[in-house]
């Protein structure tokens, strides 16, 4: 097996993205709420802003986990 380098500035890049969406998300809360509970076509918002979120997060856990080491059983293997 080759040593394959391990991805640790994406995990970063994307840890630091992830931050900063939380940050924006929970710093301008009234905003948000205001606008998302406006219902109607504003509901699209909602949804959209899901699936950024799990994007970024899925992104960076896996790069994380990639970094540590962590990787998936592989079937046949005891």
């Amino acid at each position: 097996m080759g040593t394959q380098k391990k991805p640790t500035g994406r995990a970063i890049l994307w840890g630091i993205i992830s931050l900063a969406a939380y940050l924006a998300l929970f710093l301008n809360q009234d905003v948000v709420t205001r606008n998302f509970a406006r219902g109607g076509i504003f509901a699209i918002a909602v949804i959209l802003t899901a699936m950024i979120f799990s994007f970024i997060h899925g992104a960076f856990a896996s790069y994380l986990l990639e970094v540590l080491g962590i990787q998936p059983l592989k079937k046949g293997v005891h």
